[in-house]
């Protein structure tokens, strides 16, 4: 088992600015239906960048144990 850090979205506080998408580097984020961001958590590496861009705070960095022979 491993630890995997990933962005976590408050869809409820998300206000779909995008400020998000364009700063991820993996292009791990997207906005879905105009609604709200999405983490691809495949993608996401847990940098951070797209939580210290948001400009409603409502993205975090968050942990996950994850098992590496799936």
């Amino acid at each position: 088992m491993n630890i995997k850090k990933f962005a976590a979205v408050d869809i409820k506080r998300c206000t779909a600015c995008g400020e998000c998408a364009y700063s991820c580097r993996k292009n791990a984020v997207e906005i879905r239906n105009g609604c709200f961001a999405y983490v691809d958590e495949e993608k996401c590496i847990g940098c951070g960048l797209c939580s210290r861009n948001c400009p409603s705070g409502c993205i975090e960095i968050t942990e996950r144990a994850v098992n590496d022979h799936a």
